[in-house]
């Protein structure tokens, strides 16, 4: 689905990332492990064409999009959800229509999705809050809440940025759930996370390939994470 050939990151004269070879493939399930400040946010950024490599090539679905196709890349941004590590939603609009919100930026008419919003409100076990607004939710809602607007477009790949860094480890778990439910259902799916004790969870539950982030470059972490 995202191929990296030789692909790099340099913010000024600074190399962020290096040397970058890699595949995304169709209902993969990846963790990206590494420190905080090692490039795990950057390199989701890339993924989703919010960054463009300053050396080498990205591929989505075997094509390089241009900076100026703007085409292919609102196609790229319809089939990747992404959970963001800030969880920000707009706080005057209720809990039910912060998730709709990629529903209405797509054009699509969210009256006629109603189903689907609901039905997803319930999957994620927030159709009690969906008239709430963001401050009244709990650090934990607010993630599941980030999960359900990720996907309400039925995205290929779902990008997760430390989606437990800041809930407990009963709701880590339970998010854990959520993305590893999408996963059986086809989607591809990775998770950045300083977290070992998540991709350890995982193990039982997912056939997962760990990558690690180190000076710059991603490689297969070690067999015995």
């Amino acid at each position: 689905m995202i191929e990296f050939e030789d692909a790099a990151f340099r913010y000024g004269e600074t190399d962020v990332l290096s040397r970058l070879n890699l595949r995304l493939t169709p209902g993969s399930f990846h963790f990206l492990i590494g420190p905080s400040g090692a490039g795990k946010t950057t390199f989701l950024r890339l993924c989703y064409k919010e960054l463009a490599p300053t050396s080498g090539v990205v591929r989505f679905r075997g094509k390089t999009i241009g900076d100026q196709d703007r085409d292919a890349v609102a196609d790229l941004r319809r089939a990747v959800g992404v959970v963001h590590q800030d969880c920000q939603f707009l706080d005057h609009i209720t809990v039910g229509e912060n998730i709709a919100l990629p529903l209405q930026v797509s054009g699509l008419n969210v009256q006629e999705r109603a189903d689907d919003l609901a039905s997803l409100l319930d999957w994620v076990s927030l159709n009690d809050r969906v008239d709430a607004y963001p401050p009244q939710l709990s650090g934990g809602e607010r993630q599941r809440a980030a999960v359900a607007r990720a996907v309400i477009l039925s995205p290929d790949l779902i990008l997760a940025d430390e989606p437990t860094g800041n809930i407990d480890w009963d709701m880590a778990l339970r998010i854990l759930t959520l993305l590893v439910e999408l996963n059986r259902m086809g989607k591809s799916v990775l998770i950045a996370t300083h977290d070992l004790n998540l991709v350890r969870a995982a193990k039982s539950r997912v056939q997962a390939r760990v990558l690690r982030i180190a000076d710059g470059t991603i490689q297969p972490a070690a067999a015995d994470l």
